[in-house]
């Protein structure tokens, strides 16, 4: 089963073997130790008094719902499976109607390739699910007429922007906005350990900046074509929440800035912008996953949450 892309979970057995992961001691005690740094199977094992074997099994079965991701990275005697939380909250719907009664919403859903407006630079490439699309490392390239097949895009410094329409939105009523999406650093190749700080903006005020720990290409993306032969394979799912509590990063809050301060007198669209600039203390690119790349089976997803 593909790892799941939503915080909302219903309860039933279409997520059962997402339930089924959590049933397991030893599994939460992984959860719990991820949830202040990044470790290693071995340092896990160390903690866990279990033989790396073990805690390999236990981590799989986390990975494979989509609560942990893993990267490679050089050690001192080969390589190092490095486990990182991949989801901080997760909100478990009983109520099979729930959608219809208290946490009605609408969803968005963005291709990555129907941005207006960019400023990137090389290097920096686009491509669909079945071939590169143009030359690579020209900028200009993202003029690319028929960009509703790009599956994959990457820039090395710059900004992209997308519109997200709100023709059919009655702010009166809404309480939260969620957007996510699958990106990381940007590396000639692949470097899992390529820092990049990412900024996401709504209408040009910053919501929150986030650091990609890499530009991850130590295994085969889960929906990454397998002619791909460029480096990237896989990103991490970020979701950014903003309602009348503040802004919130995967489920952690980030800063004080509310949905009303952010959708006030709002007309017709909202742009939503990613940033990797050439001036932060981790200059690092990005590359950003649609539904065909990568981990997860999504390009940008919006929802708009009503009470």
């Amino acid at each position: 089963m593909a790892p799941h892309s939503d915080y909302y979970l219903k309860v039933n057995d279409s997520h059962l073997d997402f339930f089924q992961a959590l049933a397991s001691k030893t599994r939460l005690q992984i959860i719990n130790l991820l949830l202040d740094k990044n470790r290693s199977i071995s340092e896990l094992s160390g903690l866990l008094d279990l033989s790396s074997a073990v805690v390999t099994k236990h981590v799989n079965i986390l990975e494979n719902v989509g609560i942990i991701t893993s990267i490679s990275e050089k050690g001192i005697r080969g390589r190092l499976k490095i486990c990182q939380l991949n989801k901080e909250e997760v909100v478990l719907i009983f109520n099979s109607n729930k959608e219809k009664t208290s946490r009605k919403f609408i969803e968005k859903n963005i291709p990555i390739g129907s941005y207006y407006d960019f400023k990137i630079s090389a290097p920096c490439g686009i491509t669909s699910n079945e071939k590169i699309l143009g030359y690579v490392d020209n900028p200009n390239l993202f003029y690319f007429p028929e960009r509703e097949k790009i599956s994959l895009l990457w820039f090395t410094s710059g900004y992209i922007s997308y519109n997200l329409p709100i023709y059919d939105i009655n702010f009166n009523n809404i309480k939260s906005v969620e957007i996510s999406c699958e990106l990381c650093s940007e590396y000639a190749g692949y470097n899992n350990n390529f820092k990049s700080d990412i900024e996401f903006y709504l209408d040009d005020i910053l919501l929150t900046t986030w650091t990609s720990p890499g530009d991850f290409g130590d295994r085969k993306g889960k929906l990454t074509p397998k002619w791909w032969e460029l480096g990237t394979e896989y990103g991490i799912l970020k979701t950014i929440k903003v309602d009348n509590n503040g802004t919130f990063l995967d489920g952690v809050k980030v800063n004080n800035l509310t949905l009303e301060e952010l959708l006030k007198d709002k007309k017709g669209a909202i742009s939503f912008k990613i940033s990797s600039p050439n001036t932060t203390i981790h200059p690092g690119g990005v590359n950003l996953f649609g539904k065909d790349f990568g981990d997860y089976n999504q390009d940008i997803n919006v929802k708009f949450f009503y009470e």
